[in-house]
């Protein structure tokens, strides 16, 4: 994490083209920044018709059921599954003592980040968890029944549940099995992130605040149960998989069961009912894939395992955790020093610092963070919705804490204080030249669009001062941080120009994550290539072979879009030859020129019509090109009227992009574009309620490819973030350590009569990374959001809330009423 000397980022700088602005941006645009009417999943989605992996039904398919453990931490010494063999209907049981059974189900990596939990596990470090044996059976039902039947002797072990608790070194272990030194497993591993001298920025600081803040489990949860189909082809597998990242279950499918060829593997993924990360992040996400791959094999039958609504409740969020955070400051609201600590729970990943943010979006001098990840007796943490979750919520609070410390209003600290990596908005401003961007100052213009849309300067109060004609206590607030969308990743992209029609596909695999991307690649390809929108068709669910598109995020547009560019570019190039040039030789010789004495430079498109531009009025339709029989044209069918007839080859190209992400020390990006926030709350101090009653989002995204899309994610996020806020927490019980609320009627998720009017506004600076100087927004709003509302409750009724989810009863109390 240690910052590069100036010398090396600009030679870096030179380097790479997407640490710089967009070199070659289109000037004018037909399909892009438009709210188009077409959606290309939504009227199978909006009837019904859509495949979902739950939804698969092949002949002669079993059904796999997973035991799991009804103990927070204990080993299996015996298990007996005779009883459950000779239930009618049991086809196959797989137990943890197979001898075909691995240590892990993969290489090195079992899904998008880590591998070493065995497939079928015979300790289980969390009730709930998968351990012991799998039933395959003819239906759901009997699997069901026989696992009831199974007989096990567990030997019980000490557990923990308290973070904070199981960090001290006397505490019983809780997974010896991987942490046998202590719960607190990264002690030295990428825990700190130390900036300046933070005892010199709090002797400068005029006043000091320190905090607690806990962030109670909350999980990714979605309507479709995680599930996966596996079939046989005899030694080619074909599998139905639910998760977000394309890329890796073939080359974790091919190392399995002795070794199996890439291009033997068919894989479908399918429309996803939820995601947000979670799963796609779990080590154990291909483990039951693994069993469901050993047992379609043994018995020679497509097997589905399905995970029941409890069992889905598998894990949650990686922000979970005690935060104490220490912030000194000057009386104007400059932030001198902070001081973070985070006891994390089960984290995958211990390197999102609480204070992360405050060192790449601020000018704060002095830093230092540090994550304690801690293993206890619960599903693990990972991430969901974003791995920001942490880093946003305790910027959102120090800034808070200091403005409500100065009475000041928290948009003018945000403002005084914004940078990046310790350096103020000059330094800022002349990285935004260097690298080619327009010199504009986000937060300003995010802060204003949004004030005025809250009415911000007739609303804003001091902290419990305003009672509303209903006895409610109005409170509103503030938040922001950088708009992110530069994680690594790569992508391969193909188009074809179709042979009947000239219309374009787009040929790569991705997964479906309702923003809409699929439609939003095609606006790149229909004004790239000079195409009418409805010329141009992507269904990701198709596996074209290689090509892969970056598993989503806030990355799509980031990495994604990068391809699909560079492919329109090359292909319209090729279009524009083959109708200024003689085609390639065949077995029947070669097809004379379309428009013979021009060259392509001549020529442009527009409209779906290959036009001269120096006489517009020259004009070939592009679905001229693939003109039939005898007749001249650069794509004829190799067959009409059942006579073979000479034709070349395809109108075709592809092409890729790969990138580090922000977080390399060999990418130095400086974020530009900035998000704000407000929202707006009554407080019925009698009962506790809090009323949501307006929230306003503002996003610079640089370059919105998609409005609808962006507007979309800012409405689903505003919903997902006051969810997390008001209601959602995992519950366990401290002497037994179960999930007390692991289903949906228990576990409580907003909905949209949970809150007010929701305003999303769009800010286009084009300082993103990305093509047309766009950059993310797919993750922000549920990530940034959540930590907004106990501001707004402080600003409301004079006291801070700072454990999440805030509820009726935590109000109360606050105000000294139980």
């Amino acid at each position: 994490m240690t910052r590069q000397s100036d010398v090396e980022r600009e030679r870096m700088v030179e380097m790479f083209d997407n640490l710089r602005a967009d070199k070659y941006p289109l000037r004018d645009f037909k399909a892009i920044g438009k709210k188009m009417p077409r959606r290309i999943d939504g009227f199978n989605k909006a009837t019904g018709h859509a495949d979902y992996t739950m939804d698969i039904q092949l002949p002669g398919m079993l059904y796999m059921r997973f035991m799991t453990s009804p103990y927070p931490h204990a080993k299996i010494l015996n298990i007996d599954t005779s009883k459950a063999e000779k239930l009618p209907g049991v086809r196959h049981i797989l137990r943890h003592d197979d001898p075909e059974m691995p240590e892990a189900a993969s290489i090195g990596q079992m899904a998008g980040f880590f591998g070493t939990d065995k497939p079928l596990p015979g300790v289980a470090h969390f009730e709930g968890e998968p351990v012991g044996a799998a039933v395959a059976a003819d239906t759901e039902a009997i699997a069901e029944e026989a696992l009831s039947l199974i007989e096990i002797e567990w030997e019980q072990r000490p557990f923990n549940l308290d973070v904070e608790k199981a960090a001290e070194p006397s505490a019983a272990l809780s997974y010896p099995e991987r942490y046998s030194d202590g719960n607190y497993w990264n002690m030295g591993i990428l825990d700190k992130l130390i900036k300046g001298d933070v005892k010199k920025g709090f002797a400068e600081a005029e006043k000091i605040v320190e905090f607690r803040i806990v962030r109670r489990p909350h999980t990714w949860v979605g309507p479709e149960r995680q599930c996966g189909v596996f079939r046989w082809h005899e030694d080619c597998p074909e599998v139905w998989i639910k998760q977000q990242r394309a890329h890796l279950p073939k080359y974790q499918i091919s190392s399995w069961y002795g070794g199996v060829p890439m291009d033997k593997i068919q894989l479908h993924m399918l429309y996803q009912g939820g995601s947000f990360g979670g799963w796609t992040c779990v080590e154990w996400l291909m483990g039951p894939h693994y069993c469901a791959g050993l047992v379609a094999k043994r018995t020679r039958r497509p097997v589905k395992y399905i995970l029941t609504r409890r069992e889905d409740f598998y894990g949650g969020s990686m922000d979970a955790g005690v935060y104490y955070i220490k912030v000194g400051f000057k009386l104007d609201g400059t932030i001198t020093a902070v001081d973070g600590l985070l006891y994390n729970v089960n984290a995958y990943m211990p390197v999102f610092y609480p204070a992360l943010h405050i060192h790449e979006n601020t000018r704060v001098p002095n830093v230092n963070s540090q994550v304690k990840s801690v293993w206890v007796n619960k599903g693990p943490m990972v991430p969901t919705r974003c791995e920001m979750l942490a880093p946003c919520l305790s910027l959102t609070l120090i800034m808070d804490h200091v403005a409500a410390e100065l009475g000041m209003d928290p948009t003018e600290v945000a403002l005084k204080n914004d940078g990046a990596e310790q350096h103020d908005m000059a330094w800022l401003n002349e990285e935004k030249k260097q690298r080619g961007f327009e010199i504009r100052d986000s937060l300003k213009e995010c802060i204003e669009k949004g004030k005025a849309a809250i009415n911000w300067d007739q609303k804003w109060h001091k902290a419990g001062t305003r009672k509303l004609p209903n006895g409610r206590m109005h409170g509103i607030g503030f938040t922001w941080t950088q708009e992110w969308g530069d994680s690594n990743g790569s992508s391969e992209v193909a188009i074809r120009i179709e042979r009947k029609d000239g219309t374009a596909t787009i040929l790569s695999m991705g997964s479906d994550q309702g923003v809409n991307a699929e439609e939003s690649y095609c606006q790149i390809v229909s004004d790239e290539l000079g195409f009418r929108l409805e010329d141009v068709h992507y269904n990701q669910q198709v596996d074209p072979g290689f090509y892969r598109m970056c598993p989503g995020a806030s990355t799509n547009m980031s990495i994604n879009g990068w391809a699909v560019r560079h492919a329109a570019r090359i292909l319209k190039h090729k279009i524009l030859e083959a109708v200024t040039s003689p085609t390639s030789p065949s077995q029947r010789g070669s097809f004379a020129p379309m428009l013979p004495d021009t060259k392509p430079e001549d020529l442009d498109i527009r409209d779906s019509i290959i036009f001269l531009k120096a006489d517009p009025s020259v004009q070939i339709p592009v679905s001229d090109l693939p003109k039939q029989g005898s007749l001249s044209g650069p794509m004829t069918e190799p067959e009409a009227f059942g006579v073979r007839n000479s034709y070349v080859k395809p109108l075709f190209t592809d092409a890729y992009h790969v990138q580090e992400g922000g977080y390399s020390p060999n990418n130095p990006r400086p974020h530009f574009c900035r998000q704000a926030h407000f929202m707006e709350v009554e407080v019925d101090t009698e009962t506790g309620e809090i009323f949501i009653t307006r929230i306003v989002n503002t996003n610079d995204v640089g370059k919105a490819i998609n409005p609808m899309s962006c507007n979309g994610q800012q409405y689903g996020g505003s919903i997902m973030a006051v969810s997390r806020a008001q209601f959602e927490e995992v519950v366990h019980d401290p002497a037994t350590g179960v999930m007390l609320n692991g289903n949906l009627l228990d576990y409580k998720i907003a909905t949209m009569k949970d809150m007010g009017p929701i305003d999303t506004i769009l800010v286009e600076s084009g300082m993103g990374y990305g093509p047309y100087g766009l950059c993310g927004i797919g993750e922000d709003i549920a990530t940034v959001l959540p930590g907004l509302l106990a501001p707004a409750v402080y600003n409301a009724i004079g006291v801070w809330i700072e454990d999440f989810p805030i509820t009726p009863d935590k109000v109360l109390k606050a105000l000294g009423k139980i």
